[in-house]
């Protein structure tokens, strides 16, 4: 008998006593491991208390039981995924809304959200969602935007922070039309208070102010369009529109290398939204768009939107433009990825083309698409997330970790499709399955976003 073996056997004595009743079993399984991509075949996950007590292998499992048990059935596992550019609901859209919209991210394999755009309420849906009253995701929170209309003055805006950090926020959302000094007194009094600061990159900062800052995320890419454009080009000092597609096409492809170097020396990560830009600004045709898997949770009010503003940003550009901006993001996400700034996954869901859940998986096919590796790609929405929020239990699934974890169908690291090849999840040690997730996704469809 090997050592670990030994230890099952001491577990399958001292459990029974210890919340033994709610463990979990999952047999068969193939667990992906992100720090390296390496594959651990035919093994056995103990889930108890909201945790991965264990990984055994066959040989280690064997004599193992527990009152609940799950066929694995050959499935490829990895760690929850995370939106790490979500839009959350805000109360006075009513709770069923925001449950169904919490739905479709959990169905979709994501156990982690960061709320972009928050409210006091979102500080109770973190609570419910924590505790397992609301059937939900992990809520990173963000208080009320700080924005070229919210903020008014340098003291204002180190008051509002002040206000944010000491309600329980988790980090302060910018918007853009803030003032260089309203930004550097938002980024002192958030370094003096320990909160961070994150999204987009007003106009009147620029990117290197933001780099030196010790902005926590740039959201979108936003601000590296300007970064982009030579000084001697007619269009230096214009301000960006729709995160520089009037810039697209005079962006230098020379300066993508330094500005992925001065990102990785300053230490902010970026969470792309590839697929906003991807979606708004690529020539797949509306109806395609429309056609794709997650649309059809959508209200036709909704639907008829997002097909306007498609529409009217395709109106407003010419195809040099959206060309060059997209060519230029591609080449940036591949420099960064490679320069060794930090990449996260986000969509900015549910905004235009991007339904809560299903984008994450567009995202992913966005970033291999653009030079990542299905593993980079898998990281970006796993190891990097537990690794910029500080958490050392997250990120795999490994012995000691939070069970927060995905079976699919099909080895992402061969094809990065297979992320949505869903057949369960587990979402803090509860094993949700195929026909459980459908008759959520039925629900919400039947209502529509």
């Amino acid at each position: 008998m090997t050592v670990r073996a030994m230890l099952v056997a001491g577990w399958l004595l001292l459990l029974p006593g210890l919340g033994w009743a709610q463990a979990l079993v999952i047999r068969e399984v193939n667990v992906l491991a992100m720090h390296d991509g390496s594959v651990r075949e035919g093994q056995t996950i103990l889930v108890r208390d909201g945790r991965i007590e264990a990984v055994l292998s066959p040989a280690d499992a064997g004599a193992l039981t527990a009152p609940r048990e799950v066929d694995g059935g050959g499935a490829w596992v990895i760690p929850g995924l995370a939106e790490m550019h979500a839009h959350v609901p805000p109360r006075s859209r009513g709770e069923q809304y925001a449950r169904d919209v919490l739905a479709l991210y959990l169905a979709n394999g994501v156990t982690t959200v960061r709320g972009m755009l928050g409210e006091a309420w979102h500080l109770e849906l973190r609570d419910r969602l924590a505790s397992g009253a609301w059937h939900g995701p992990r809520l990173v929170t963000s208080g009320p935007s700080f924005n070229g209309d919210s903020v008014t003055s340098p003291a204002q805006a180190a008051e509002r922070v002040r206000l944010q950090a000491a309600a329980g926020y988790d980090f302060l959302k910018l918007h853009p039309g803030l003032m260089r000094d309203e930004f550097e007194a938002i980024a002192m009094t958030a370094r003096e208070l320990g909160i961070p600061f994150a999204g987009h990159v007003s106009f009147d900062v620029g990117l290197a102010a933001a780099l030196a800052s010790g902005q926590a995320t740039i959201d979108h890419l936003d601000g590296y369009a300007e970064a982009l454009v030579p000084s001697d080009s007619p269009l230096a000092g214009t301000a960006p529109q729709w995160f520089g597609l009037n810039l697209g096409h005079v962006l230098d492809p020379a300066r993508v290398p330094d500005l992925a170097r001065a990102t990785a020396r300053a230490g902010v990560w970026n969470v792309p939204t590839q697929s906003l830009m991807e979606t708004s600004c690529g020539e797949t045709p509306l109806a395609e768009l429309m056609a794709r898997r997650g649309m059809e949770y959508l209200s036709p009010e909704l639907a008829q939107r997002w097909r306007q503003a498609v529409a009217d940003i395709r109106g407003r550009s010419t195809p040099e433009q959206r060309a060059g901006l997209l060519a230029s993001r591609r080449m940036l996400l591949a420099a960064l990825q490679e320069s060794g700034a930090g990449l996260l996954l986000g969509s900015d869901a549910p905004q235009i083309m991007n339904v809560p859940g299903f984008s994450v998986h567009q995202e992913l096919q966005y970033l291999v698409a653009a030079g990542l590796s299905p593993l980079a790609a898998l990281q970006s929405g796993t190891l990097n997330v537990a690794r910029f929020l500080g958490r050392v239990d997250a990120g795999e699934v490994s012995d000691g970790m939070v069970a927060d974890f995905v079976l699919l169908r099909g080895n992402p690291l061969q094809d990065i499709r297979a992320t949505a090849s869903i057949v369960g999840v587990v979402r803090a040690g509860e094993w949700l399955d195929r026909a459980e997730l459908d008759r959520w996704l039925a629900e919400v469809r039947q209502r529509g976003l």
